[in-house]
């Protein structure tokens, strides 16, 4: 019969059989004697024999049949445990095998995937729904005035400095040439600028913060940018060329060229958003002339701009004509550019994303603007 001291368990007939841990081994010890319990138990069944003495002397007790109780010592799984002896096997890092590049990378690649499916989520804002939003102000058609003004101003200086020096047949081809070539730059610029808010900062970032999250709203509803009226759609990037116009305008002794070309170049890059906003239009809804722009390659086509706006909307990011896209894109410029900024400061780049389910709405809900636009 079990001692009453000991907790029991049950053996496989349904009988019980004392269960000896750590806390009652004193108890068993007393019953059963030290030589039962081993200094270092084990979890292996053990059998103690104990012999029933008689309340006689032991001179006149005769011996007994010796009774068995069988018993399962419990003893601490970790009193054998060697913390010194795995301390050197151990991983901070789990399951994952730091000397393991393939390992750290999937783990990487997980985390920098997670993150930003978070931050394109949280980016974009909700879609304007008021109509009224899409109208020009009259500042927005002030500030759109004074910026193409003072682009007029620089070209129309660098004409007037042709013209005094003689009026030259070489310096005019010199200075249009110089306009051209600032006209293809400023689809190189578009590219590049495009490029950095589509993946890099938050909403949250110093002075660019509300463009960044507009283009990636853009992306959510590039429908809203064919709505807007001209200097509502432009008038957002004006203040920051004119820091660059108007310096300009007042530099004493300026080159012709130079004057000229940095006037048609601030002036694209402001029409870009124009030139944008019809890439996303159907050509019957547009002007005969821009159809015929866009088939030359002098502005960005419907073609060329919707190939970028895809999912996890990577490359083609040039605005203006697209000639840079190939170029840019075939050489992997901006896939470079980016990888050097991953290494060195573990910035990822939106397009990196794996996030195909990113929802996109096309078109315009039906009658959306009807007699405000």
């Amino acid at each position: 019969k079990p001692h009453p001291a000991l907790p029991s368990t049950h053996r496989a007939d349904g009988t019980e059989a004392p269960m000896i841990t750590l806390a009652n081994m004193s108890a068993v010890r007393a019953r059963c004697g030290a030589a039962a319990l081993p200094a270092r138990a084990s979890t292996s069944a053990c059998t103690m024999t104990t012999r029933r003495a008689s309340p006689s002397s032991a001179s006149s007790r005769s011996p007994r049949r010796a009774a068995t109780l069988p018993c399962r010592v419990v003893t601490d799984p970790m009193s054998s445990f060697d913390l010194d002896l795995v301390s050197g096997s151990f991983d901070g890092y789990g399951s994952i095998d730091v000397d393991r590049p393939d390992q750290r990378r999937a783990v990487v690649e997980r985390d920098t995937g997670d993150s930003l499916r978070r931050t394109i989520a949280g980016m974009g804002g909700t879609q304007i729904i008021d109509a009224r939003q899409f109208v020009s102000t009259d500042k927005q058609r002030l500030l759109c005035g004074s910026l193409f003004a003072s682009c007029f101003g620089l070209v129309l200086r660098g004409c007037a400095g042709v013209e005094m020096d003689g009026n030259d047949p070489n310096q005019w081809a010199i200075l249009v040439a110089s306009m051209a070539a600032a006209y293809v730059l400023a689809d190189a610029g578009t590219g590049i600028f495009h490029w950095s808010v589509d993946n890099y900062g938050t909403k949250n970032t110093p002075v660019l913060g509300n463009i960044i999250d507009a283009f990636q709203g853009h992306h959510k509803y590039p429908w809203t940018i064919t709505k807007r009226q001209f200097a509502n759609n432009v008038h957002v990037t004006c203040p920051a060329v004119m820091c660059v116009t108007v310096p300009l305008l007042c530099c004493p002794g300026l080159d012709q060229n130079v004057s000229a070309s940095m006037g048609v170049f601030c002036a694209a890059v402001v029409l870009s958003q124009q030139f944008h906003a019809w890439s996303h239009m159907k050509p019957s809804t547009l002007p005969p002339v821009v159809v015929k722009a866009q088939e030359m390659g002098v502005l960005i086509s419907r073609k060329g701009h919707g190939a970028h706006h895809k999912p996890p909307f990577r490359g083609n990011y040039c605005i203006v004509s697209g000639l840079w896209n190939g170029v840019l894109d075939g050489n992997g410029v901006f896939t470079k550019a980016e990888k050097a900024i991953y290494k060195h400061t573990g910035v990822a780049p939106r397009c990196w994303s794996d996030n195909d389910d990113f929802a996109v709405q096309e078109e315009a809900p039906e009658g959306w603007g009807d007699g405000i636009l």
